[in-house]
């Protein structure tokens, strides 16, 4: 891996995408004072990351996501309080690819699901779509995004995402009730939406299919 040409630049990439990482779960981390930062063991650390990084062809995005899923890894260990040695244990940088990967087979999973539903929806609306989710056929029978939902029409996540579709929850919410009963519960969707967010890769590809329709 020493073939591969890692500057120090590189390096400080690696360390600045650890520090905001550590933080955001509550964890600092630092070279030791007084030390050059070059003859560290985070330094070393922090170069066989961006080996990998290199070795895997991957972009800034994409390093972000890693080492968001390695430290979350780490803190579902227990070892998270070990700064960057717990990343160079045992395989963990490959368990932590190997998730990485799941992670973005399921993503791409999802944007074509996303996909087909927007496009099903549109299809089905010439006007404003919140209120063609509202509409009933009579006043017996669940609106439309009710009737969509439990028939697999429109998924949890497209509910999370799509702003006419929170218009639509809150709606039923307030004049519905026992009907909003049949569809997951806001704090769900919270979650749902929550999770989606941490990736970058999914935001971008989403806001270009969702356009107007994404829920910001």
């Amino acid at each position: 891996m020493d073939t591969l040409e890692i500057t120090d630049d590189d390096i400080m990439e690696v360390w600045d995408l650890c520090s905001e990482c550590y933080l955001q779960n509550g964890y600092r981390i630092s070279f030791p004072s007084n030390t050059d930062p070059t003859k560290t063991y985070q330094w070393r650390y922090l170069k066989a990351i961006a080996n990998k990084f290199i070795e895997w062809e991957f972009d800034e995005a994409t390093s972000k996501q890693f080492i968001q899923i390695a430290i979350q890894h780490c803190k579902e260990q227990g070892i998270i309080r070990k700064g960057l040695a717990a990343l160079h244990q045992g395989n963990m940088l490959q368990i932590c690819y190997d998730k990485l990967k799941r992670q973005d087979n399921s993503n791409k999973q999802n944007c074509e699901t996303i996909k087909h539903i927007h496009q099903w929806l549109e299809s089905q609306s010439n006007a404003d779509l919140f209120n063609v989710l509202m509409k009933r056929n009579n006043k017996h029978e669940y609106c439309n995004l009710t009737k969509w939902y439990q028939a697999s029409r429109i998924s949890r996540l497209y509910l999370a995402l799509s702003i006419s579709c929170g218009k639509a929850l809150r709606h039923l919410e307030a004049n519905f009730p026992e009907e909003r009963e049949l569809l997951p519960r806001t704090t769900q969707l919270f979650m749902i939406r929550s999770d989606f967010l941490k990736s970058e890769h999914n935001i971008q590809d989403f806001i270009t299919i969702l356009q107007k329709e994404w829920r910001r």
